[in-house]
């Protein structure tokens, strides 16, 4: 009797560790984050033109990378994976959670979009108006996110009550420095397509004589102006719909396609083009995260050539060599100079 119960502990104390275990290797939150290879898909769909040239029989192909939260076990497996990349969650997320750091991808996008449209008018020489939107929080900080923000990331500051709306965030700023300290005051904002009042008590503002003390008592790291872009030739009118994509290196894609929109010809050539790189309005291309997910995902969809920043080249070539892809990456720091890449890849292709 004595042996079958020391035997039925024994048993009990194994299925209860093997139970632990499994929960720590499947189920229990990690410190971690996983970049993988994502989406690349043709832009072709998320672009209009209110009456431009037809479009080409080639594809300018956004790439994307996954970001995912894993359990142990896929942490481990992504180590070994030369294709996904394991990063510290708090230097990625940064105390967001994943929906509030989409949320905040997409308020990125919003002003990437902006940029690529406005390199694609000037680059195509065609007249138009910057009209400005509003501002919008960008960046709420760390201690705000994880707590009871009264900004959200992506909120639109519709103006003070009593104040007229300001039309840029040195106006904000001033008419808050203004009133910060003497009395209580409240934003009129939009969250999620809803007006709403944000409250914010006076001694909040105790002390305040910069503006980044002010954003700081605010709980914002950072606000942006949205604006949009009217050319002389209503004809022209760009529209850009990406859906949950954010983040802010599709500019270069979105660059491309809006001016095979804008100019006559098929600028891809018949060729499915891949492009990455944050764009500036004056056409400059910057580094993005993710380069090696991408190369992975342009390759699988049957890229041909990939534009990369020149920050990203090594490491983009690299990748592409490692895999055996036929695809040809090349680099490029300009929308002019991407232009010019792709001509010269034609040409060699003919």
């Amino acid at each position: 009797m004595q042996k079958q119960r020391s035997d039925l502990r024994r048993i009990a104390i194994v299925a209860a560790a093997t139970a632990v275990f499994m929960w720590v290797l499947l189920y229990a939150p990690t410190p971690y984050v996983v970049y993988e290879p994502g989406i690349a898909v043709p832009v072709k769909p998320m672009l209009t033109v209110e009456a431009g040239d037809e479009l080409g029989e080639g594809d300018f192909m956004l790439t994307a990378v996954k970001l995912t939260e894993p359990n142990l076990l896929h942490a481990i497996s992504a180590m070994m994976n030369s294709n996904k990349e394991v990063h510290p969650k708090r230097t990625v997320l940064r105390g967001y959670t994943q929906e509030q750091y989409a949320q905040r991808q997409r308020v990125i996008m919003q002003g990437s979009q902006n940029n690529a449209i406005e390199a694609a008018y000037r680059s195509a020489g065609l007249s138009y108006e910057s009209k400005a939107l509003g501002i919008v929080v960008a960046d709420v900080s760390a201690q705000a996110a994880a707590g009871s923000a009264a900004f959200h990331t992506g909120d639109l500051l519709l103006g003070i009550q009593g104040e007229k709306p300001s039309k840029s965030i040195q106006e904000l700023l001033e008419s808050l420095q203004r009133m910060s300290g003497n009395k209580t005051f409240s934003f009129e904002t939009e969250r999620n397509g809803q007006r709403m009042q944000v409250v914010l008590p006076a001694d909040r503002f105790v002390s305040v004589n910069s503006n980044e003390q002010l954003m700081d008592a605010l709980g914002i790291r950072s606000i942006t102006e949205i604006y949009g872009l009217e050319p002389a030739n209503r004809n022209n009118r760009i529209t850009i719909t990406a859906g949950d994509i954010g983040g802010p290196s599709a500019g270069l894609v979105f660059a491309l396609q809006a001016l095979d929109l804008l100019t006559e010809g098929d600028l891809s050539g018949g060729s499915r083009i891949a492009a990455t790189g944050t764009i500036t309005v004056d056409g400059k291309v910057g580094a993005i995260g993710g380069i090696k997910q991408k190369i992975v995902v342009a390759s699988e969809a049957g890229a041909q050539l990939f534009l990369v920043p020149a920050d990203n080249f090594e490491e983009a070539e690299a990748k592409a060599q490692a895999l055996g892809a036929s695809i040809k990456v090349v680099s490029v720091s300009s929308l002019e100079e991407a232009l010019e890449q792709i001509e010269m890849f034609h040409a060699g292709t003919d």
